[in-house]
């Protein structure tokens, strides 16, 4: 089975395991927001400036769409489900920190596996950074629209 399609399958198994089923509607505006965000950055990094590249034996297309519709929406809800109750900012710290770890090792096992290609100087820095901003902005995001109240 090809790399993506693997992924694919472990990401929706992650999310049929682990989430919140009841909680989609508070989830969902937060996920789609995420995959608006990732598809903007793929035909950013497409083509205007190639800060990495993904490869696979997929096609290219089917590869991107993959990747804003699996690990991004299962990520994205995982990580505002398990939001601390308590919202102090040593607790939203470290659980920031794991999260970023989490992101970034994804990252890691792509392109240590060769599924992954960073350019122009991009680095591991360069997207755990990124990381800590595109999940404060989810918080950012789920907390302005007060969307944990769709739950309740």
């Amino acid at each position: 089975m090809d790399f993506f399609y693997a992924r694919f399958l472990i990401a929706w198994t992650c999310w049929l395991l682990f989430a919140d089923k009841t909680r989609w509607k508070e989830m969902l505006p937060v996920c789609i927001f995420g995959s608006f965000l990732g598809l903007i950055t793929d035909q950013f990094t497409d083509w205007y400036i190639p800060y990495w590249e993904y490869y696979g034996s997929e096609p290219k297309i089917i590869r991107n769409l993959m990747d804003d519709f699996d690990v991004y929406v299962v990520v994205i809800y995982l990580f505002i489900q398990w939001l601390p109750k308590k919202r102090l900012f040593s607790n939203l710290f470290f659980y920031w920190f794991a999260w970023t770890a989490f992101a970034i090792t994804i990252e890691y096992s792509h392109v240590k596996t060769g599924h992954m290609t960073h350019y122009h100087g991009w680095t591991f820095w360069h997207s755990y950074l990124s990381d800590w901003i595109l999940f404060w902005i989810f918080y950012q995001f789920h907390k302005g629209l007060q969307l944990d109240k769709l739950s309740k």
